[in-house]
């Protein structure tokens, strides 16, 4: 048997359909890092929006407008069927590699977590790569935060009891935007809720040597055009707000991290934590077996996607007391 063989026999029952048409599908286009801004957005839009499709029920679901330099932000309100004024919200940042997707990408993910924590979520419509490479959106995220705080009685949430989350490239997000409230000298999130993301610039971990061949997904080589896409130049690879596993992590809130077995990003989550755990920060690691790297987007069709889904929602009711 094969390493690619013995690989995908450790996938999960309901995870290997969804690989085998994502390698058919690119078998028979070009890869996306040949395609254009733009072009790549589409095809990565209408691929998501059939996981996206007959999304479960939220009690509101709000579009609006935040009023922030240096550029207004699109965002989404998910308000919960059973929420109190004065509870909690999670401010949530999309993965796409910092160059993909907007606030439709991970619609259904948001009203899973909503509904089941009980907590508002508002996701974010930052700015994206190579048109606002870094540090710009990490200021967004962070004055996202801000906004959320300055208008928490409209959005009828507490302002100490807002969170800061993303998945990929928008945990990546989270993770740089409380550092850099931090330090601004404001409080960072009350808590991180963190899937499968990008805490270190960089593809030589055991796990990218494992899964990085772009079989399960993310590959090398699309990280490597992700990050190049992103940043400004090869010094920002050990920027903090880049790489927050290498940065100072003290006076960061508690963390919970959900993580892909079978993920190249797998080894940056543990990274993280340890960073985390070292610096005083108490950090909750779930890894999920059989899965790879962006599974909770096909919570429709993988059952531990949705599981994921509803774990995050119970670590952050519970972080956030609701």
């Amino acid at each position: 048997m094969s390493q690619n063989e013995s690989l995908d026999a450790q996938l999960d029952p309901e995870m290997r359909p969804i690989v085998l048409a994502m390698r058919q599908r690119m078998a028979e286009r070009a890869p996306m890092t040949e395609l254009a801004p733009k072009a790549m957005r589409e095809r990565a839009a209408a691929d998501f929006a059939v996981w996206n499709r007959d999304p479960p029920a939220v009690g509101a679901v709000r579009d609006l407008v935040l009023d922030v330099a240096p550029q207004a932000l699109g965002a989404r309100v998910y308000a919960p069927s059973e929420c109190e004024d004065g509870g909690g919200l999670l401010v949530h940042f999309h993965g796409g590699g910092w160059v993909i997707g907007d606030i439709d990408f991970e619609d259904r993910a948001c009203r899973i977590v909503a509904e089941r924590s009980g907590v508002k979520v508002l996701s974010v419509d930052y700015r994206l790569a190579p048109e606002a490479k870094f540090p710009a959106p990490v200021n967004d995220c962070a004055n996202a935060i801000r906004w959320a705080r300055a208008n928490a009685g409209e959005l009828g949430v507490s302002a100490d009891k807002i969170a800061a989350g993303g998945a990929s490239a928008g945990a990546n997000l989270a993770m740089a935007a409380a550092l850099a409230l931090r330090d601004a000298g404001e409080p960072p999130p009350a808590f991180l809720a963190l899937l499968y993301g990008v805490f270190a610039m960089r593809t030589d971990t055991p796990s990218y040597g494992i899964y990085g061949n772009g079989l399960y997904g993310l590959g090398v080589e699309a990280m490597d055009f992700f990050m190049k896409s992103y940043l400004q130049s090869p010094d920002d690879r050990g920027h903090p707000y880049a790489s927050p596993a290498f940065g100072d992590l003290h006076h960061m809130p508690s963390a919970y991290l959900a993580v892909a077995a079978m993920d190249p990003l797998r080894d940056d989550s543990y990274a993280l934590a340890e960073a985390l755990q070292r610096a005083g920060a108490p950090v909750e690691v779930r890894e999920y077996a059989g899965v790879i790297h962006g599974f909770t987007q096909f919570s429709s069709a993988c059952a531990k996607g949705r599981e994921a889904l509803e774990d995050l929602a119970d670590a952050l009711k519970t972080a956030l007391a609701v």
